[in-house]
Parts: C-alpha cells; sequence; structure tokens
C-alpha cells in the first residue's frame, strides 16, 4: 500500500513532468512556426517583411502597420537582387527596390520603385485594410467615409467631369484628386505623378496599378517599360503621418482668398434660373436678396447670358445694358462674377483665331481636338502654351473691362476633356497637370475666383467649389457627401473648401433645362450644415419656401459671419498658410488613438475646438452624439465629459448640435 506522503511526492513529480513536456511541446510548434514562416520568407530587413509568394508587412516599432500583396499581376515569385537595401526580382518581369528612410520626425518612409521588362505593361500592388480605416483619394460621387465603405473598380486616377459620365460617373473619380492616402494604422501613401496610375476602392483593398493602357496617359517616347512609384510612410497614429507627409509632399497656400467671401454669403443664379436668366431676372433676385435682410459677398452670373460658348460678350437679346447691370448692381452693394470655361465651341467668332494661332489642344493628326462638353461639342484651350493662356486672360480682362464686373467663377478644367491620344504644346507627364496649368493660369485672376477642379494647386489662395451636389438627402451626392467631401478635400491640401449650392442644384428630369424647389426640411438641414464651412452659397432663395425657413437662413447666415467666420480666418491666417493645417478636421484630428473618431462619417470639426454634429437624415430631430476626450461646452454653457457617446441629443429642426472644445 502506496502511503499518503509518498503518493503526493510522486503527483508532484509527474505534474512538473506534465508541465515541462508541455512547455517543450509548445516551445517547439513555436520553434518550427517560426522556422516555417521565415524559410517563407525572402526578405526580412528592418520593420519589413516580404514573402515567397510577395506578401508585403510594413511594421512601425514592432507593431504591424499594413500588409499587401506585391506584384499581383506577376506570374512568377521574387527572387533577391543585390542592387538596393531591398531589392527583388520577378525573373523576365520586373524588379522592385524599395529604399528606407528614417525621417527624423517620428516617421519612416519607404521609397518603393517598380519598372517592368518589356515584356510586362502592367504592375500592380494591392493593400488590405485590415480591421484600420482608410481615407483620401480625391472627389467622387458616392463620398462614404471611411474608404471601407467604398466600391469603386479599377479606374485611371484622372478627374472627371462626374455629372457628364452619368450614368457611369459612379465609376470615376471627381474634380478633385490627389493621388494620397491615409490609414488610422499609422500609414500614409503617395503616388508618384509619373506613375500612369489607376485605383480599386473594394472588398477592403486599395490597389494601385500602373498602366498606359485603356487611359488617358501617355507614354514617353522611347520608353518601353513601365513604373510604380511611391512612398508608403509608418508613424504612430494617423495624425502623426499625416503631419509629417502632408508637410513634406503637399504644397502650402500662398496666401488668402478673398476675405469677404468668407464672411457673407456668395448668391448664385444657377440653381435659380438655369440658363433661363436674364437682366431683369438678375436685378429682381439682387433686390429680393437685400429685402429680405441678407447680406452678400458677390453676385455670381452663371451659364446663360452668353450667345456662344467661348465668347466673352453678353446676349444683346437677355443682357441689352450689361455695363449698366454691373453699375446698378454696385451700386446696391454687389460684386458681379460671371461663369467662365475653358471650351470655344465652333460657332463662335473666338474660335477660327484660337485654331489657326495653335491655341487649342491637338488631337493625334495635330488638328484642334473635338471634343463633348455639357453644352455641346467644342475645342480645349492649351493651357500648356503660355501664347494660348495670355489670349484666353487677356480676353477675359476686356471682357471685365468693357463689362464691369468684378471677377469670375471658372468652370470644368478637368483631364477627362482632353481628346483621346491628344497632344499638348508642353508634354504632360500626367493628364492631371494640365489642370495644374489651367488653375494656374486664372489665379492670376487673384483671390476673388472659384474653381472645381485641382491637381497640385493646393498653394493657390483661392476658394475650391465642390462638384455640383444632388437636391437629395442619401449617398449619392447629396446632402450626406456634403460633409464627408468637406474632409477630404482639406486632407488633400485644400483647405478653402467652397461648399457647393445650399439645397442643391436642382435638376430635375431635363437636367439644366429646369428647376424646382427642393424639399424644405432638405434645404434648412444644408443651410445649417453650411454655416459651419468656410464659406457659404445660396442659390434656390430661402423665401421661395416660407417665412420660417427665412428666418432660420439668416439665423445661421449671422452665425456664419460673426462665430464661424472668425475662427476660419484665424486658422487660416495662423496655421493654413503657416503650417498647412486644414480649417475642416475629421474628429481623429484631436484623437487620433480613438476607434470612434477614426470611423465617424457624421461630425467634424471647425479648427480643433469646435465640433459640429449635424442632421443629415430627413425627418430627425434627435442624434448620438460622440466627443473625443475632454471637456465640451454645449451653446447653454452645459458642460459635457468626451470621451463617450451621448444618445439621443435633441436637434429640432431650426437647430444643429455643436460644441466648443474646453
Amino acid at each position: 500500500m502506496v502511503q499518503p506522503t509518498m503518493r503526493r511526492s510522486m503527483l508532484r513529480k509527474m505534474t512538473r513532468l506534465f508541465i515541462l513536456s508541455a512547455i517543450i511541446a509548445i516551445g517547439a510548434i513555436v520553434f518550427w512556426s517560426k522556422f516555417l514562416s521565415n524559410s517563407d520568407l525572402v526578405f526580412h530587413g528592418n520593420e519589413i517583411k516580404v514573402t515567397k509568394s510577395g506578401e508585403i508587412t510594413f511594421s512601425w516599432h514592432g507593431h504591424e502597420s499594413v500588409q499587401g500583396q506585391l506584384g499581383t499581376l506577376l506570374t512568377n515569385h521574387p527572387e533577391e537582387c543585390q542592387d538596393s537595401e531591398l531589392c527583388l526580382e520577378w525573373d523576365l518581369q520586373a524588379q522592385l527596390q524599395v529604399e528606407r528612410e528614417e525621417t527624423g520626425e517620428g516617421a519612416v518612409c519607404y521609397h518603393i520603385h517598380w519598372e517592368t521588362t518589356p515584356s510586362t505593361s502592367t504592375l500592380e500592388d494591392c493593400f488590405f485594410m485590415g480591421p484600420a480605416h482608410w481615407y483620401g483619394g480625391g472627389e467622387v460621387e458616392y463620398q462614404r467615409w471611411p474608404l471601407e465603405k467604398w466600391d469603386m473598380s479599377m479606374t485611371p486616377f484622372i478627374s472627371a467631369d462626374m455629372f457628364l459620365l452619368y450614368p457611369e460617373y459612379s465609376g470615376v473619380y471627381g474634380s478633385v484628386i490627389e493621388p494620397y492616402w491615409l490609414s488610422s494604422s499609422g500609414v500614409g501613401i503617395l503616388v508618384e505623378s509619373s506613375t500612369p496610375l489607376h485605383v480599386q476602392v473594394k472588398n477592403r483593398q486599395l490597389c494601385l496599378r500602373s498602366s498606359y493602357d485603356n487611359s488617358k496617359y501617355q507614354q514617353p517616347e522611347g520608353y518601353s517599360t513601365v513604373r510604380l512609384d511611391y512612398t508608403l510612410c509608418t508613424g504612430r497614429n494617423v495624425k502623426m503621418v499625416h503631419d509629417y507627409m502632408r508637410k513634406r509632399y503637399l504644397p502650402i497656400p500662398k496666401g488668402l482668398p478673398d476675405e469677404r467671401m468668407f464672411t457673407a454669403p456668395i448668391w448664385s443664379t444657377w440653381a435659380c434660373y438655369k440658363v433661363f436668366v436674364n437682366e431683369s431676372s438678375v436685378m429682381d433676385f439682387a433686390r429680393k436678396i437685400l429685402d429680405h435682410q441678407f447680406k452678400s459677398s458677390q453676385l455670381e452670373l452663371d451659364d446663360g447670358y452668353q450667345v456662344t460658348y467661348g465668347d466673352f460678350t453678353f446676349d444683346p437679346h437677355k443682357f441689352p445694358n450689361p455695363k449698366g447691370l454691373t453699375s446698378d448692381l454696385h451700386k446696391l452693394g454687389y460684386r458681379v462674377t460671371v461663369w467662365i470655361h475653358p471650351f470655344v465651341n465652333p460657332d463662335a467668332n473666338a474660335y477660327e483665331e484660337g485654331a489657326s494661332q495653335g491655341f487649342f489642344v491637338k488631337d493625334e493628326h495635330g488638328e484642334p481636338g473635338i471634343i463633348k462638353w455639357w453644352n455641346g461639342r467644342g475645342s480645349l484651350i492649351d493651357f500648356t502654351n503660355p501664347a494660348a493662356s495670355k489670349w484666353f486672360t487677356d480676353r477675359l480682362r476686356k471682357f471685365q473691362q468693357d463689362s464691369g464686373i468684378d471677377s469670375f467663377k471658372f468652370d470644368a478644367g478637368e483631364a477627362n476633356f482632353l481628346p483621346e491620344n491628344f497632344r499638348t504644346n508642353s508634354k504632360l507627364v500626367n493628364p492631371g497637370e494640365f489642370t495644374t496649368h489651367y488653375v494656374d493660369a486664372v489665379s492670376t485672376f487673384g483671390p476673388m475666383i472659384e474653381v472645381r477642379a485641382a491637381y497640385k494647386n493646393q498653394e493657390n489662395p483661392i476658394f475650391v467649389r465642390m462638384m455640383d451636389k444632388q437636391s437629395s438627402w442619401d449617398w449619392n451626392g447629396g446632402l450626406k457627401t456634403l460633409l464627408t467631401t468637406a474632409i477630404t478635400m482639406s486632407l488633400l491640401g485644400y483647405s478653402f473648401v467652397l461648399p457647393d449650392m445650399i439645397g442643391g442644384n436642382a435638376y430635375g428630369d431635363s437636367g439644366f433645362q429646369e428647376t424646382y424647389l427642393p424639399d424644405r426640411e432638405l434645404f434648412i438641414r444644408w443651410v445649417e450644415l453650411s454655416a459651419f464651412l468656410p464659406s457659404m452659397q445660396f442659390s434656390i432663395p430661402p423665401w421661395k419656401y416660407d417665412e420660417e425657413v427665412t428666418r432660420i437662413s439668416i439665423k445661421w447666415t449671422t452665425f456664419h459671419e460673426e462665430f464661424i467666420a472668425p475662427r476660419v480666418l484665424k486658422i487660416a491666417k495662423e496655421e493654413t498658410v503657416v503650417d498647412g493645417s486644414p480649417i475642416i478636421r475629421p474628429l481623429w484630428w484631436i484623437a487620433p488613438d480613438d476607434p470612434h473618431a477614426t470611423r465617424i462619417d457624421c461630425e467634424f470639426l471647425v479648427g480643433s475646438d469646435v465640433l459640429v454634429a449635424p442632421v443629415v437624415d430627413r425627418g430627425v430631430r434627435a442624434r448620438d452624439v460622440y466627443l473625443p476626450s475632454g471637456k465640451w461646452k454645449e451653446p447653454s454653457g452645459n458642460i459635457l465629459t468626451g470621451g463617450k457617446w451621448y444618445s439621443q441629443m435633441k436637434s429640432p429642426i431650426d437647430e444643429i448640435l455643436y460644441f466648443i472644445r474646453q
């Protein structure tokens, strides 16, 4: 019989043996796991590793930042070469070189350089979004936020008129783009302009493709290879990486737009009158604005004042005395701007001169390219030609002098208007550079202008307008996208965001040939949201609804003038023109490690101390609000503690929820 003490001793020994065996087994599993894992690696360096199947992982201080798949379209496996710190070759297809840079500012950057052999025409890298949230890229019709909500198939990354391409516009990028993306995991990606870039954002992947096929990218003469060049930076969080990358790669505005455009609303004839504007309707519009106690930064005459597109003259039947009209408007306190575009239609008097002087973008045969735009067919002025730019601006200045107008609203300019196989006076490395030249040329008219297209134009001190918005509540270019478009443009370096007309463009079934009164509640919520943006723009008159809508509109335009505009101008002068900080900011700007702040699509910041939570859904009179960490004051003076959600905060029809950071 075994004594109890002996039994306990044997049990202790068996337990120790079992634990030791388990430790050895676990150690063996870990060892073989690492061995097998490392045996699959073709490269394992400082914070970066690549497998034989082309999977790549970037880390920051030991924490995984992002995973991706290199060379998704290549058919063999990479092998290491010796040309740089990280050099991989896909035999007979392509070579990849990666250069690592310690920035000294917290971020670590990797400069990725791909080049194919002549037998390979396309390169593609994809990055998995994983649990992180992504931002950037540019304007799209369905401006969801963050990007994992997108469903964009592979398409050339060039700017386009989304409305002209209807109903296919959901598959193209809009008027303001920048090949720059950010992740909440502390990753930033910027693609070189020399890359013929196509982008896909769907299934929680961001795919970057380089190809000259099926696009307006033009392969340089003498080149038979394709390159994909981009920089990927990692850091502690999204704010730190964005701060580094915007300061290094995004130009800073050289000054401010016209200050009156920040404070008082712009009034446009477009949504209200469409192309049926005339001298008497403009004067009636101007008088009613004043009669209803509204202020104005300027009154803009949109499409419908010209006889032919491309001639800078007023239709004498609709505007018999344009200089008298502008004089009368000036006496009422208005500044006057008119709508201008870069097209000249063949029936315009200016067409023959422009064609004979070689001032238009040419087709592959060297003839003036004829392209389709929303008002017919015409040729595009070649702004890469200094003489053509001068011809355009000289004619505009004479138009200004003859008519007494003050400035201009410049429309279009997107790269999709370039003819197929186009030829420009100066070679374009990227079709988007046409937009750059256009905006640079029109910016010579000073800070009172506005444009709707931009590419690498962040340093121009002008307002950049959002693409036309639909008069709807939804994500199809409706009210919800007003907020997300403003934040996206701001992150891309365009801080002076001009929101589209309050209530949307009121496009009916006949498009530009009719208008209607947008939903009353939609109009009111649009006014409230716009009041917190850098500028406000009306066209549909509030008094077309009733006295309550007029009263609410006056209330929030006054609030904008007295409360928001001074803050916006202070931010612009002390931050935007100093270090490029945007005016309109996502919540993660002040809470980059907060998982709620990185995904919210219905709140935003004005600077870093005003949080806005608008109502963007029909019939809603209360909504949940998330306040980041800190103390936040309501307009009533009540102090709330941040770092948590507040359920069903009341937001009656004439109010918008906002909070001041203490």
